[in-house]
């Protein structure tokens, strides 16, 4: 399979006025870009629940976590994780 691969990556060096560099910084942009993407719409699904991420949390710290449903909490967590991705991956697209 690495044969194959490195033949059509060879292939496509030839072919196209680009380095592998340049396609390696494309691939990885594009990963990033779309990684993004998927983020911002779990962003805007929690935004259209709860209306803001520090709203939720307040109502966290308000009403509590029932035993019997973690919901709050896990969708409070989830977006402290997308904020944190979201950063690390604009770190990325910054240095390349």
């Amino acid at each position: 399979m690495a044969t194959s691969l490195e033949q059509v990556l060879e292939r496509t060096l030839a072919a196209l006025p680009v380095t592998r560099d340049d396609l390696l910084v494309r691939g990885i942009a594009g990963e990033v870009t779309e990684r993004i993407v998927e983020l911002k719409k779990t962003t805007t699904r929690l935004q259209e629940k709860y209306g803001s991420r520090d709203a939720l949390q307040e109502r966290v710290k308000r009403e509590g976590v029932p035993p019997n449903d973690h919901t709050l909490y896990t969708d409070l967590m989830e977006w402290n994780s997308i904020e944190s991705e979201t950063r690390e991956l604009l770190a990325i697209l910054g240095a390349i």
